[in-house]
């Protein structure tokens, strides 16, 4: 099925996986005492960078999963670098909780991986979705 309505359905799809990531994001620092320990230390920025797979395909809608895949990683990337700017105003804006859960606090290397592996997992996945639609 193809035209508006459903490339509505689509984004409603997309909005409700969003809010789902986000949530079992969150989930996963605020509860990660009661998770395994490799899900509470690898989940969250794993997620995070889904959650930025998913912004870029309600935003770019015609990007291929490769596209969004990739520009995902190189966003997540650039905000895991980011951090090891130390400037009074973005110090203060990692301070407020949006500007936490937006940019982290502290570069860690082993965050690379993390985004890596949310970046192939939303990739495959849609390629996988993409894929059963057309058939």
């Amino acid at each position: 099925m193809s035209g508006p309505t459903s490339s509505v359905r689509r984004l409603m799809i997309l909005g409700a996986l969003l809010l789902l990531v986000i949530a079992a994001g969150l989930g996963s620092r605020r509860y990660g005492d009661a998770l395994p320990e490799f899900v509470a230390a690898n989940a969250g920025d794993l997620l995070w960078t889904v959650a930025v797979y998913l912004t870029l395909a309600i935003l770019a809608p015609t990007w291929s999963p490769v596209k969004l895949g990739l520009s995902a990683l190189a966003i997540s990337f650039a905000v895991e670098f980011s951090q090891l700017i130390d400037v009074d105003w973005l110090n203060a804006v990692r301070k407020t909780l949006p500007g936490h859960l937006l940019l982290g606090t502290g570069f860690l290397g082993i965050d690379l991986l993390r985004y890596l592996a949310g970046a192939a997992i939303a990739t495959l996945l849609d390629e996988c979705f993409t894929r059963r639609l057309k058939s």
